[in-house]
C-alpha cells in the first residue's frame, strides 16, 4: 500500500491517545475524500521538501468547526518514518498544508 495523504505538521502537535491512536489537526478534507482515505496511509512532514517523520494507517476522521474541517485519526506505522513519497509532489500546491498523493 502506498501513501495517499501527506500532512505538513511543523510543530509536531499531534495527540497520542491512550488506546494507541494518534489525532492530528484541523484539516479541510471533503467528506467524499475522507471515505476514500479510510484504511490508507498518511505521513507527517515538516515541509513540502522533507521526508516523513511519522506515519500510519488512517482509521477515522473527527469533525471540527461544525464539520467543515476534521482531525485525522491514525494508527502509527514506524516503517513510514523517512518516507519520501510527498517530497516536492505536485499535489502540495501553493501555501497548502496537505497533499493528496
Amino acid at each position: 500500500m502506498s501513501v495517499k495523504l501527506a500532512l505538513m505538521c511543523k510543530s509536531h502537535n499531534y495527540q497520542a491517545q491512550p488506546n494507541g491512536e494518534f489525532r492530528l489537526g484541523n484539516w479541510r478534507i471533503a467528506d467524499s475524500r475522507r471515505q476514500e482515505l479510510l484504511g490508507q496511509q498518511v505521513v507527517l512532514t515538516e515541509s513540502q521538501k522533507t521526508p516523513a517523520y511519522m506515519g500510519g494507517t488512517i482509521i477515522g476522521f473527527a469533525p471540527t468547526q461544525n464539520g467543515k474541517k476534521c482531525e485525522v485519526i491514525f494508527q502509527e506505522d514506524n516503517t513510514l518514518t523517512g518516507n519520501t513519497d510527498a517530497i516536492s509532489h505536485r499535489g502540495w500546491g501553493v501555501s497548502r498544508g496537505h497533499c493528496y498523493i
